[in-house]
C-alpha cells in the first residue's frame, strides 16, 4: 500500500510539469551504459552501448524496448572476452521528467565457451529525463538492476543479479505538443 501511494503522490505531483509525454508520442534515443555483473560471472564491469524505442498509452505510462551491447572481457586468465546482449521489454511510468520502469529481460552471452549462455530475468529501474530543445528532445540517466532467482544455473540455489546505468539522448515524435498546447 506504501508503494502506490508514493506512485500515486509522484504520479500526481508531476501532471502540471509534463513536457513531451503525450499518448500516442513515441520515444527513441540511444545511451551509453556502464554495467556490473554478478561476481558468479566472473566478468570484468563494462562499458557498453544500446538503444531503446517507446510508444505513450497515455501521459503517464508507456511501453518500451531496449538493447543494450558490451563486450566484457573475463577475469579468467586465457579466457578473454565475451558479447554480452541484453533485450528488455518494461512497462514505464512517468510523472514530468522522472521516471520507473519494470519488466522482462533476456541477457544472451558468447559465443565462445565458457560464456555461452542465455538468462531469463526480471528488471526494474529508476530514471529522469531532462527536457530541453521545445520539449521534444532530453537527456535521459537511468539505473537498473535485473534480477534472476534461484534456479539460474549456479548450483540451483543461487541469485544472479546485474546492475546498469545508461546515460543517453532521447527524441519524442508523433501526436501531442508541449505545454503550451495544453490546458490545465
Amino acid at each position: 500500500m506504501r508503494a502506490l501511494t508514493i506512485v500515486a503522490v509522484l504520479l500526481a505531483s508531476g501532471a502540471r510539469s509534463l513536457c513531451a509525454q503525450h499518448g500516442g508520442q513515441i520515444e527513441i534515443g540511444g545511451f551509453g551504459s556502464y554495467t556490473r555483473y554478478d561476481s558468479r560471472f566472473q566478468l570484468d564491469n563494462q562499458f557498453g552501448v544500446g538503444g531503446w524505442l517507446g510508444y505513450f498509452l497515455g501521459d503517464h505510462f508507456s511501453l518500451e524496448v531496449d538493447g543494450n551491447l558490451a563486450q566484457p572481457r573475463s577475469t579468467f586468465s586465457g579466457v578473454g572476452s565475451t558479447t554480452a546482449a541484453f533485450a528488455s521489454a518494461s512497462l514505464v511510468m512517468s510523472s514530468g521528467g522522472f521516471y520507473i520502469l519494470g519488466g522482462y529481460s533476456r541477457l544472451h552471452m558468447g559465443p565462445g565457451a565458457p560464456y555461452t549462455s542465455d538468462l531469463n530475468a526480471v528488471h526494474a529501474g529508476l530514471g529522469e529525463r531532462i527536457f530541453f530543445a521545445p520539449d521534444h528532445a532530453a537527456v535521459r540517466l537511468e539505473a537498473r538492476a535485473y534480477y534472476r532467482g534461484p534456479g539460474a544455473g549456479f548450483g540451483g540455489r543461487d541469485e544472479v543479479v546485474h546492475f546498469t546505468g545508461n546515460v543517453g539522448m532521447t527524441f519524442f515524435v508523433g501526436p501531442g505538443g508541449g505545454q503550451k498546447s495544453r490546458r490545465y
